[in-house]
């Protein structure tokens, strides 16, 4: 089948190629209790399995943002999910935890193709509310990794050990490479590609840090994102060695908060057409605001257990998801000649704020609900004040 041959890739196909990142953040939370002890780490130390990662991912996006803009959406996608599977390979033999945290780098490097590259292909071919709509729906769906992902792991390192999980994540990575070699076609023409030297694609991302619209939604989505890894990365500390949740049942508690994002991209992407994405985005920041409040208070007085916190965990991460899908929206549609860029500076913000939450706020949080929760509020509020500040209304 030929790249002229090729139709439109469904959301359900985008979805899937979107879920690398998914995949090898919430794939490997079981494990790190269990590898904490087996190499005599910290919480802390465990957590640079999972900060390499990110680290890895936000390098790699900056990278093939740009790349995207000038030599089309398909080639890199598909060298990105090659690295992966290769890396998932090396990090299944690895030797010591040092070996094993440079392959989960490298594995960050093919990982970050995916999310980068597939918001620029949507950008590709809708416009702002088509593509909040989409995106929308796209993480609806990519929401069944993250919930998958841990349950699975952990019943797979209860019957074999952790090395069978990278395994399982290179089997994925040949069966969607293989997939997208056969059915992604080319969303970016040869006319609508970058044409500047490698040092002015390099200066692309000066073009998103000096249009306002475009790099006030880009930190704003950063900022809040920063809140949901704080407790990607507390949470197996904290659920399972400070609130006695056994390993096995983990993958349930974040079933509860990846839940809540599957829910709110569900509900805007059926809103975001009739009241617009900037409309929505504005409403739901009171709401992610109180909900942010409330999992303090929850966390704080201990009211409900732990069935309570999930409640509102879950109504933040609805709130969250709101904000989230309609600034990244508004990112992509204000510089729509640099969507890969937009898209590679948001992923690589996110990926480094991930690698810093999981090596530094981890460690001030240690397996306490309410320092965790006092993390993620602040970063929600200060998601909210950047938005207000760097978008007034006139700037919508």
């Amino acid at each position: 089948m030929t790249g002229r041959e090729r139709g439109p890739p469904g959301i359900v196909f985008l979805a899937a190629l979107a879920g690398f990142g998914a995949l090898s953040v919430d794939g490997f939370l079981p494990l790190l209790p269990g590898l904490a002890a087996s190499f005599g780490l910290t919480a802390g130390q465990a957590q640079l399995a999972l900060g390499g990662l990110m680290l890895g991912m936000a390098i790699g996006q900056l990278a093939y943002g740009p790349v995207s803009d000038r030599f089309g959406r398909r080639g890199p996608l598909l060298a990105g999910i090659g690295l992966f599977g290769a890396a998932s390979l090396m990090a299944s033999v690895a030797h010591d935890f040092e070996a094993l945290v440079f392959w989960r780098f490298i594995q960050g490097l093919g990982a970050s193709a995916s999310p980068v590259i597939v918001r620029a292909i949507i950008r590709d071919l809708h416009a702002r509310d088509a593509a909040a709509r989409q995106l929308s729906y796209m993480m609806s769906l990519t929401g069944v990794m993250p919930i998958a992902a841990p349950l699975i792991a952990a019943q797979l390192v209860l019957q074999g050990g952790w090395r069978i999980v990278p395994i399982g994540m290179a089997v994925f990575a040949v069966t969607m490479g293989l997939l997208a070699a056969w059915r992604l076609p080319e969303t970016l023409p040869a006319e609508r590609r970058a044409r500047q030297s490698p040092w002015r694609i390099a200066q692309f991302y000066l073009d998103v840090v000096r249009h306002r619209v475009s790099f006030g939604y880009v930190v704003t989505s950063i900022v809040l994102q920063t809140a949901v890894l704080v407790f990607v990365c507390a949470s197996p500390f904290v659920m399972i060695e400070g609130r006695g949740v056994p390993t096995e049942l983990f993958g349930f508690i974040i079933m509860v908060e990846v839940g809540g994002l599957m829910a709110g991209a569900a509900l805007n992407g059926r809103l975001v057409t009739r009241l617009g994405s900037e409309t929505l985005l504005r409403r739901t920041l009171p709401v992610l605001a109180a909900a942010a409040l409330a999992l303090v208070l929850v966390a704080w007085t201990d009211a409900g257990g732990l069935a309570g916190f999930l409640v509102i965990l879950f109504l933040f991460k609805t709130a969250s998801s709101f904000v989230s899908m309609n600034a990244i929206a508004g990112a992509l549609a204000a510089l729509p000649e640099r969507a890969g860029t937009v898209s590679a500076l948001i992923g690589a913000g996110q990926s480094a704020a991930g690698a810093l939450a999981g090596r530094y706020a981890t460690a001030v949080i240690g397996t306490d609900t309410l320092t965790m929760t006092l993390f993620m509020a602040a970063f929600a509020l200060a998601a909210i004040a950047v938005h207000v500040v760097m978008l007034p209304r006139r700037c919508a």
